[in-house]
C-alpha cells in the first residue's frame, strides 16, 4: 500500500513543527497562526494587504486536513507552504519559542 506523504513531512524540522502545532490547544494554535500570518509578509517582503487578500480569498472546498477547520490556522499553514526552505526555517526559528512555551504550559 502506497503511503501518502504530506508536503510538510518532506522536511523533518517542518514536520516536527507541524506535529507540535497540531498537538497544541486550539486557542494556542490560533495564536501561533496569527503570529505566522503577521511574520510571513516580513520574511518574504510582500505587500501585507495583498498577502492577506490572497489567503482570505482561498476557501477550501473540503475541510479534510486537521488545520482546515480554523481559518487562521489554515491561512498560516498555506502561507508556510509557499515559502522557500530558508524562509520557512527563518520563520520557524522566530516563532518556535512561542510554540515551545505553550507546549510546556500544556504538560
Amino acid at each position: 500500500m502506497k503511503k501518502y506523504i504530506r508536503w510538510y513531512d518532506k522536511d523533518k524540522y517542518l514536520s516536527a513543527f507541524m506535529q507540535l502545532l497540531e498537538d497544541l490547544d486550539p486557542e494556542v494554535q490560533c495564536e501561533v497562526a496569527v503570529d505566522i500570518i503577521l511574520k510571513v509578509p516580513k520574511i518574504v517582503e510582500k505587500d501585507y494587504e495583498k498577502f492577506v487578500k490572497i489567503i482570505a480569498d482561498y476557501n477550501p472546498r473540503e475541510y479534510k486536513r486537521w488545520y482546515d477547520k480554523n481559518p487562521n490556522l489554515h491561512a498560516a499553514v498555506e502561507a508556510l507552504r509557499d515559502l522557500t526552505e530558508q524562509q520557512r526555517e527563518d520563520l520557524i526559528n522566530q516563532i518556535s519559542d512561542i510554540v515551545l512555551r505553550h507546549t510546556k504550559e500544556q504538560i
